[in-house]
């Protein structure tokens, strides 16, 4: 059975399952043939709806939004990162980097600033801010939106053409380190931007595939969950072997990622339709609705 996979172009923590299957031949021994797709666009929607892939990693927010504001009927396959406390399993991180000199003391200091996110498309990154503006009292047309990739990010606000910037891990810490700013989550009254939306646990990336497409084979996502949570077992058990697997499957110096690891996100390994991940699904669907991004209520059952 081949996978056709979304080519994410930011390799994180919520992707090492993946890259350790795939590195260490689990998928072969589960009889499934993984293939990297490039996509035509920032997100994979367009690509997912004409079939050129079997299967995608983004936010969960993201898997509801192709489904209730661009049509594609999706389904959750496996979980990717946590943040928060569940299982045993600890890790978080704050998101947001207010560049030096940029006071934020409270919500309402976000208006007049130029804000880097990495789209405008509902992504956990973009809902998640919005909906905490639109708790907090902030008006969010007050505020100049800049889209960029996370990793353009740090040179943007070195550069001087952000203010701030809702940003993911490795990046942050790089950001922090090159002393660029200070990290300004707490203002929303949560340790981090996924505790201060969702609470915890908070599901931050997951994997997911169209309904036809599963209907299809749906041995092949079946199989897909199983090899995704095999590795996280094996990961956990050795998270060297982990990294190293990442870094030969991305050729990418990941130094940083070994240092910060998982320390700043969890894998856990959940079912297909596992109750806890609908939950999070209900919660996240709720953020999108509070951010002005779905005008009506979701059934999360039809995403299992």
């Amino acid at each position: 059975m081949k996978l056709r996979i979304d080519h994410h172009p930011d390799p994180m923590v919520g992707m090492m399952p993946l890259f350790y299957a795939i590195d260490t031949g689990l998928f072969g021994r589960h009889g499934i043939e993984p293939e990297f797709v490039a996509r035509t666009n920032v997100q994979a929607i367009e690509d997912m709806r004409a079939g050129r892939m079997d299967i995608s990693f983004s936010g969960p927010t993201l898997t509801i939004m192709a489904r209730e504001k661009f049509g594609l009927d999706t389904r959750f396959i496996s979980a990717a990162a946590l943040r928060g406390s569940y299982g045993g399993r600890e890790a978080d991180f704050m998101n947001i980097v207010a560049a030096n000199g940029v006071e934020i003391a409270r919500p309402k200091d976000f208006e007049g600033k130029r804000l880097g996110v990495f789209a405008l498309d509902g992504g956990i990154t973009h809902s998640g801010p919005l909906y905490l503006f639109n708790k907090h009292g902030v008006d969010a047309t007050a505020i100049q939106w800049r889209t960029m990739p996370f990793h353009r990010m740090a040179d943007a606000m070195a550069d001087g053409e952000i203010d701030i910037a809702v940003n993911v891990e490795p990046f942050v810490t790089m950001m922090l380190r090159r002393g660029l700013g200070k990290t300004v989550d707490e203002v929303f009254g949560g340790g981090s931007l996924a505790m201060a939306t969702t609470g915890n646990p908070s599901l931050v990336s997951n994997w997911w595939t169209t309904r036809e497409t599963y209907d299809a084979h749906p041995e092949l996502f079946i199989e897909t969950n199983a090899v995704l949570n095999e590795a996280i077992e094996q990961i956990y058990a050795d998270p060297e072997a982990g990294l190293d697997a990442m870094s030969r499957q991305t050729g990418q110096d990941l130094t940083l990622v070994r240092e910060i690891g998982l320390s700043t996100s969890f894998l856990h390994a959940c079912a297909i339709d596992a109750p806890e991940i609908r939950e999070m699904y209900e919660r996240w669907a709720g953020v999108l609705r509070g951010a002005g991004l779905l005008e009506k209520e979701v059934d999360c059952s039809v995403f299992f």
